[in-house]
């Protein structure tokens, strides 16, 4: 387990105020109904595809975002609920962000050597790998997944079976056994985890491929975040259990 000073220069600062809530229920997968503080309940949009195992307590407070768009059906945005005690960030769209930046930024030995970041690169396809770094020793090929489930003090992924998680994972399991960089990120939005596992029970396919991703040599680095109201930082890095 690693902490480094550095790690917490690596934020991402939320652009406005956080309007605070009580979560009432999630459903249709991308929506959940929040009553403010005002009294009022609001539909928000909910930015995360996975099952919310453990993060779905109904009368949990959370935080959203408020971006008012003419076309958006909603103009809030679920960033975080609060669990056990600490927020959880659950906007997927984060992780991708925050680690981004701390390539750019070479926040890790990982990303040492890092001269450029692209995003959302289509790789083949019908499929994009959300990072690749460009580097004097070549190529590193760079997908960042959300971890919001903890079971027992240990970080887990995926908290449901995910088709597209595994597409991913055999793309850079392709990738490293020919010879190129490649990894995978996890980046675990709580602060109540001392190591993370694959979940084999929810979705035995992906811890199958995981084991077999880094047998050929995917590297596999996890990052435990801070989440608060104001921001969100990396903290720590976290091992591998299992």
């Amino acid at each position: 387990m690693k902490r480094s000073s550095d790690l917490a220069q690596v934020q991402y600062v939320f652009p406005e105020l956080l309007v605070a809530g009580l979560l009432l229920r999630r459903y249709q997968r991308f929506l959940a109904d929040v009553e403010l503080e005002d009294g009022r309940v609001v539909t928000v949009h909910c930015p995360n595809t996975g099952s919310m195992l453990g993060c779905l307590e109904p009368g949990a407070p959370v935080y959203c975002s408020h971006r008012p768009a003419p076309r958006r059906r909603t103009h809030f945005t679920w960033e975080m609920i609060l669990v056990n005690g600490q927020w959880v960030g659950i906007n997927t769209f984060v992780p991708n962000e925050i680690i981004a930046r701390a390539a750019e930024m070479k926040a890790l030995p990982l990303f040492q050597g890092t001269t450029q970041v692209r995003r959302e690169v289509r790789v083949a396809p019908h499929t994009r790998i959300d990072l690749v770094l460009e580097r004097p020793s070549g190529a590193l090929f760079v997908e960042v997944k959300n971890v919001t489930l903890v079971r027992d003090g240990v970080a887990q992924f995926p908290d449901a079976p995910t088709v597209r998680g595994v597409k991913h994972l055999r793309h850079l399991t392709a990738r490293a056994a020919s010879g190129q960089a490649a990894a995978m990120v996890y980046v675990v939005q709580r602060q109540d985890a001392q190591g993370f596992a694959p979940a084999g029970d929810i979705d035995p396919t992906y811890a199958a491929d995981y084991e077999q991703a880094r047998t050929q040599g995917v590297a596999v680095l996890v990052v435990e975040a801070r989440v608060t109201p104001q921001q969100i930082s990396l903290a720590r890095t976290l091992p591998l259990v299992g």
